[in-house]
């Protein structure tokens, strides 16, 4: 999950390498301890001096302070057990600008961190030399191995054969509903009784979908999520296309499959579902509550959680989120997306946190291994403060979240964090194309489009298909 910025001073990298460039000399003598050296003669003491800290420095792009304080915790509990490490003070966002372009600016001008979270895939600073490759410490790790990361995870980092970052949380992606609207209707509200397919999940939510003149009482599932909101339905889109058999990037050949047979069918379907159930009406289905998981900008509060929405879906970070808002009933659950008409299988997506090394790191091998640290021991700080999925292997299972353990019980929470975690196993390939933001804005647009009415889905996703290739092909070339 991406919390919001939290501006802070830049870091100034000169006053680091002083640090790191003390050799000694009359100046800290004092600070020293000294050894005696016996001769025939007399006896001498000669000055001698602790070995010199290495300094290391970490940003994130931004942050509330309750995640941003976090790392101060993870570094003071590392430089306990790695005393010749000088952990600075954690910069959320330096300047509080666009995170890519300042952290490219100090990578370029020779002042980047040691080592920085980024919420913009590695892919896109890979592909600009921006970050360096982390395989041949990865081979060497405590915690960090290849095989320790989710495939489907790992891919977000690999450009052109290497890794270039650890996703090291990835909050899965599934879909929410609410047990005991379930049960009022009539229906089972186990997860393994939950809709398979797109076919049995739009029976079922005509079900609860009630409208009183123009305006939506109730709504079942809207098709592909919140409609307000085209960017989280863009990053969600691969999941839907993989359900339907479909892809929209291939990071092997560098191929963008956006206006595919299946994405092109996944767009009628969508439309279908909307002329049938919400009146193929985008303004209606927007002014009549809010859809989302979170109170919005006019300060209604979600359908969900007022008990009048029976299926969305979002991330893990929901479980706990979900208790922001008043939640109007108490039992909810978590199912697997379902299967399209032109798919196999179901899938899972995830929303990252990125580590990676800047190229001119002062000190790679030994940002490295904070990093390999923190994929697998200070992460579980992390999630006490927010409860990001973990994804490294090595962290254990037992993590839950606390609120949901306040408001549900320990085995639930048990049960749907398991639940999260094996979606990581299912999660389809994402996050991968080193044009991926402008990608997410175009397909955010087209999006829009279409179920505005406004473009045709092979109008607008071809010319999503034709601006993001040429737009990959320039960067490469470049």
């Amino acid at each position: 999950m991406k919390p919001k910025s939290n501006p802070s001073l830049r870091l100034n990298r000169r006053d680091f390498l002083k640090i790191a460039g003390l050799t000694g000399g009359a100046s800290i003598l004092a600070a020293c301890g000294t050894k005696v050296v016996t001769t025939p003669e007399t006896q001498v003491p000669i000055p001698t001096q602790p070995p010199a800290k290495i300094p290391l420095s970490f940003w994130t792009p931004g942050g509330s302070d309750v995640y941003c304080k976090g790392f101060g915790t993870i570094a003071a509990n590392y430089m306990k057990d790695n005393p010749n490490i000088e952990l600075g003070e954690t910069k959320c966002n330096p300047t509080g600008e666009n995170y890519t372009e300042v952290l490219l600016a100090n990578i370029a001008a020779g002042t980047p961190p040691d080592a920085t979270i980024v919420w913009t895939s590695p892919v896109t600073y890979a592909v600009r030399g921006a970050v360096i490759p982390l395989d041949d410490f990865m081979k060497t790790s405590k915690y960090s191995q290849t095989e320790a990361w989710p495939k489907g995870v790992l891919a977000s980092c690999l450009y052109r054969g290497k890794a270039y970052g650890l996703p090291v949380t990835a909050g899965t992606y599934a879909l929410f509903y609410n047990e005991e609207m379930f049960e009022k209707a009539g229906l089972s509200s186990k997860r393994e009784d939950f809709p398979k397919t797109w076919d049995d999940l739009r029976r079922i939510s005509k079900e609860f979908t009630k409208w009183d003149g123009d305006l939506l009482k109730v709504a079942g599932f809207i098709p592909m999520g919140g409609p307000s909101d085209f960017y989280g339905m863009a990053v969600e889109f691969p999941i839907w296309s993989h359900t339907n058999g479909g892809r929209v990037f291939d990071n092997e050949n560098m191929k963008y499959t956006i206006n595919s047979e299946q994405n092109l069918q996944l767009m009628h379907y969508a439309l279908e579902w909307w002329d049938e159930e919400y009146h193929g009406d985008l303004i209606k289905v927007n002014t009549s509550a809010n859809w989302a998981g979170y109170a919005d900008a006019k300060g209604r509060p979600p359908a969900f959680q007022e008990g009048v929405y029976a299926v969305f879906n979002s991330g893990f970070w929901l479980c706990s989120d979900m208790y922001a808002a008043e939640l109007k009933f108490e039992r909810w659950n978590v199912a697997p997306y379902p299967v399209g008409p032109g798919g196999k299988e179901t899938a899972s997506g995830y929303w990252p946190n990125w580590l990676v090394i800047p190229k001119a790191s002062p000190h790679p091998k030994e940002a490295f291994d904070y990093l390999d640290y923190m994929s697998a021991v200070g992460v579980r700080t992390w999630f006490d403060n927010i409860p990001d999925l973990p994804t490294n292997a090595n962290v254990p299972n037992t993590l839950v979240p606390s609120l949901v353990v306040k408001n549900r019980n320990q085995e639930f929470a048990a049960n749907v964090t398991d639940f999260f975690r094996h979606q990581l196993d299912v999660a389809t390939p994402m996050w991968n194309s080193p044009v991926e933001d402008f990608y997410l804005d175009k397909l955010s647009l087209a999006l829009e489009q279409i179920l505005s009415k406004k473009a045709t889905p092979e109008d607008a996703l071809g010319e999503v298909q034709r601006a993001c290739q040429e737009e990959l092909d320039k960067v490469l070339k470049g």
